[in-house]
């Protein structure tokens, strides 16, 4: 697959430094403490395409200690493995396919995306790639879970996808996090359509949507 070798050969190059796309976790973190379950329930949450982004370690840092982050590339996992702390035990790197995912129905309270969806929509079949993904998110969510997306593209490029399939019933809200600063409720922008959830959010300067 040449998108697994690119893949892994730019993680290779980067080495152990972290990097994240679009948001890095200090811009997020009020939203995860928004939409997640309260750490202290200790939820299962899944990172679907980490990459090199550091969330998993700091949602850890955070006290969401049960963390399954997943990527198609192996070396990405290698790397997080190795950069992993001896007194994480609980945070988990997995090489996976998000579009067939390895783990039992309902077994995850939250999954979280940040420019996985963007990348499956660029490829050469995107609708296929996109409603495989969504199945298998759907499928692993509890019932009530949330599915936090953080993506470049607005509700009206993302919605259709999101909503293809009614029998998900979920509920899609989409909310701004303005330039320089961090969600709250005075300053969230909401839509909502159909049934679950993703989520917007602007980069310094471009924007993105959760």
């Amino acid at each position: 697959d040449l998108s697994v070798l690119y893949w892994d050969a730019r993680h290779a190059r980067s080495g152990a430094a972290f990097f994240d796309w679009y948001l890095d976790y200090s811009r997020l973190r009020s939203v995860f403490h928004q939409e997640f379950p309260a750490a202290e329930t200790q939820p299962e949450i899944l990172d679907v395409g980490f990459g090199t982004s550091e969330i998993p370690t700091r949602l850890f840092s955070d006290g969401w200690e049960f963390v399954t982050a997943i990527d198609l590339s192996a070396e990405s996992v290698r790397l997080a493995q190795q950069r992993r702390n001896a007194d994480q035990k609980s945070l988990q790197f997995l090489q996976m396919d998000a579009c067939k995912l390895n783990f039992p129905d309902h077994c995850f309270h939250a999954v979280f995306d940040k420019a996985t969806f963007d990348t499956l929509v660029c490829s050469s079949r995107p609708n296929v790639s996109a409603q495989a993904y969504l199945s298998e998110v759907f499928r692993v969510l509890m019932p009530g879970g949330v599915f936090l997306m953080v993506t470049h593209s607005g509700p009206a490029e993302r919605m259709p996808y999101l909503l293809q399939d009614p029998s998900r019933g979920w509920k899609v809200q989409a909310a701004r996090i303005p330039k320089q600063s961090s969600l709250n409720g005075a300053e969230a922008e909401t839509e909502e359509a159909g049934e679950e959830l993703e989520t917007a959010a602007t980069k310094s300067r471009a924007p993105c949507y959760w």
